[in-house]
């Protein structure tokens, strides 16, 4: 009766599918060597947890053999075959980007980004001799309207003059 019972618990099926905890699977472990016909109930259940895996199994995209077979050639050719392996060119469709530090504690920059950084400063700098320009003139031009009474400030309207 106890053996019947246990197999009816579902403990087997946990324990195919890895789900018992340390004492469950010595206590199972126990069991299996008390009644074999436990074993039995274990290939059972394997078997009934392959099938529905295969009845319920999911195909994946047609595209997916394309690019794992291509990468097993790849390897096959010494590309990427594994540590050690040879070193021979990539096929042209694929890009890596190298991210090893080179010797030395210095970043590299392509020389196109060099050249725009340098644009940028440059241009940053004229900029910058515009505006100190441009408000050095403004000042002085202000200077010289209060100099010469053009200058006119909201402050200086008197009640008599607004009323004309």
């Amino acid at each position: 009766m106890e053996l019947k019972f246990y197999i009816e618990s579902g403990i087997i099926e946990s324990y195919v599918l890895g789900l018992v905890s340390e004492a469950e699977a010595e206590e199972f472990q126990l069991m299996r060597k008390l009644y074999p016909e436990l074993e039995t109930e274990i290939e059972m259940v394997e078997r009934r947890i392959e099938r529905a895996a295969f009845d319920e199994a999911v195909l994946p995209p047609a595209e997916v053999k394309g690019r794992v077979m291509q990468s097993f050639r790849w390897e096959a050719n010494g590309a990427g075959a594994g540590f050690g392996g040879a070193t021979a060119e990539p096929p042209p469709n694929y890009t890596f980007i190298n991210i090893q530090p080179k010797e030395g504690d210095q970043i590299t920059v392509h020389k196109n980004w060099r050249l725009f950084f340098i644009f940028v400063v440059l241009l940053a700098k004229i900029l910058l001799f515009f505006a100190i320009f441009y408000f050095l003139k403004y000042a002085q031009v202000k200077e010289e309207q209060k100099k010469t009474g053009l200058y006119y400030h909201p402050s200086s309207i008197t009640i008599s003059q607004a009323s004309k």
